[in-house]
């Protein structure tokens, strides 16, 4: 996925959500700057849509919500990302949702050290979120951000196929063969 930073100012939150709904690529708000968000690789995409449909699997009957890339997080700073997958709680938001429990972010080699460094520095400042999962999508590789007891972060990196990913938050688990080699 490539980004790019484009300089354009708004008044409200309405005029970026307008923005983006005329437009044909995605871009996040970060720091009052656009990052427009363009083309990602089969891989991405395929690693994306497995998370997302298990985790909507394994969630299936609570009161969590699975969205995939095209809803909006927003952080306590006015931040709008577009996490590839997001699990939150019913939200009132039309556009974005302001209480994730666990963000995900397929890694590529443009966004990389934007997703482990600038995203992460502002997801943690979401007080909901419990987990923040990183996922390399062209070797097995999965690095899981945990909010502890204290609200420090822990970070743990699997890359088995009976890995489990374990999200007591969220009551459920998952290998990493559930994400990259489904059945």
């Amino acid at each position: 996925m490539k980004r790019e930073i484009i300089q354009k100012a708004f008044t409200s939150e309405e005029e970026y959500f307008a923005f983006e709904e005329k437009s044909e690529l995605k871009h996040e708000l970060y720091n009052g700057n656009l990052i427009r968000i363009s083309g990602v690789s089969i891989d991405h995409n395929e690693i994306t849509l497995n998370i997302a449909i298990l985790l909507r699997q394994l969630l299936k009957g609570t009161d969590f919500k699975v969205f995939i890339e095209a809803v909006k997080v927003k952080n306590p700073l006015g931040n709008f990302f577009y996490p590839d997958v997001m699990v939150c709680h019913p939200n009132p938001e039309k556009y974005f949702s302001t209480e994730p429990i666990l963000l995900v972010e397929v890694l590529s080699e443009n966004t990389r050290k934007y997703d482990l460094v600038d995203k992460f520095i502002q997801y943690q400042k979401i007080e909901t979120l419990q987990y923040y999962l990183c996922v390399e999508p062209e070797q097995q590789v999965v690095i899981l951000f945990n909010k502890d007891a204290d609200g420090d972060w822990v970070t743990e990196t699997f890359t088995k196929d009976a890995d489990s990913i374990n999200l007591p938050q969220l009551g459920t688990s998952f290998t990493l063969k559930q994400i990259y080699n489904p059945e």
